[in-house]
């Protein structure tokens, strides 16, 4: 669905998907993502990638946590979104889980005197959240704008992937001409590649 997207047809959308994935059991999720993060550590793109951005997932999210221990254990740069106005956000480097505080919408963020700025542009794989995707890997996000701006204005260069439930897969979703696509889908049943980016 291209042009200009009708704003509540997303709302009606994200609505829909997110209520699927909430309503999903805590240890299905658990599992899932450890099966999502396990098969993401054997992928090339993650593997070759020197740094990451990632996201501090909330409980409904595919769990990142053991991510990014894995990846500071292996001697990448973690980096975390640190929101900085309206549809703005820079990536901060993650020394350390400890170092992970709640932030604005309650969501887990570098604390304030650990934070260091990671160029954008030096970024290699980024973990894309959202609502819901399709199989060619269209987004839907969560409303805010941020991830859009962040990968087009500031992270052009980085390998767009997506870990996602499978009940997040949808057929099409509405796209205006600003939305980001990724090159990549995890789900627990499925590899999407999209780009070869």
């Amino acid at each position: 669905m291209a042009g200009g997207a009708n704003p509540g047809a997303k709302d009606v959308l994200r609505s829909k998907v997110l209520a699927a994935r909430q309503a999903l059991p805590a240890e299905y999720r658990d599992k899932a993502s450890l099966a999502m993060t396990a098969a993401l550590r054997s992928l090339a793109v993650y593997q070759e990638a020197q740094s990451i951005f990632v996201y501090a997932s909330t409980p409904d999210e595919v769990q990142l946590y053991d991510l990014m221990a894995a990846a500071l254990q292996a001697g990448k740069t973690v980096t975390l979104p640190l929101i900085t106005g309206p549809r703005q956000m820079e990536a901060v480097v993650l020394r350390s889980l400890k170092d992970l505080v709640p932030g604005r919408y309650g969501i887990k963020t570098v604390a304030p005197d650990k934070r260091k700025l990671f160029p954008a542009a030096a970024i290699g794989l980024i973990i894309v959240p959202g609502a819901a995707f399709t199989a060619d890997g269209q987004r839907l996000g969560l409303g805010g704008g941020f991830y859009d701006t962040f990968m087009a204005e500031k992270a052009p260069q980085a390998y767009r992937l997506a870990l996602a439930y499978d009940c997040q897969l949808v057929e099409s979703v509405p796209v205006e001409p600003h939305d980001m696509s990724v090159d990549m889908i995890l789900t627990e049943s499925k590899c999407l590649k999209v780009s070869d980016k």
